[in-house]
């Protein structure tokens, strides 16, 4: 197993969206879904191309696309709070 922390990711409402496993240094720039621990927001069930949207004040997360072979989520960088390793 690659040493990491899990942090909470959150938008800047405050709404907690899920937690994810960051293995490395360095803002949070996309997650990819299989490192996700605890889904919040239904991220996982969601096809490429798809635009997540935070549930309480509805503005979009991100992209989901394909990174290296796997699906993620690009994120938003002015929709959660900001997250450095």
């Amino acid at each position: 197993m690659k040493i990491g922390k899990i942090v909470n990711i959150e938008c800047k409402c405050g709404y907690q969206l899920f937690r994810y496993f960051k293995a490395g240094k360095g803002k949070i720039i996309k997650c990819f879904i299989d490192k996700l621990k605890d889904d919040f927001v239904g991220i996982k069930g969601m096809e490429t191309y798809s635009k997540p949207i935070c549930p309480k004040c509805h503005k979009e997360l991100g992209i989901i696309m394909m990174i290296r072979g796997k699906a993620a989520l690009k994120l938003n960088q002015g929709t959660i709070k900001p997250i450095r390793i």
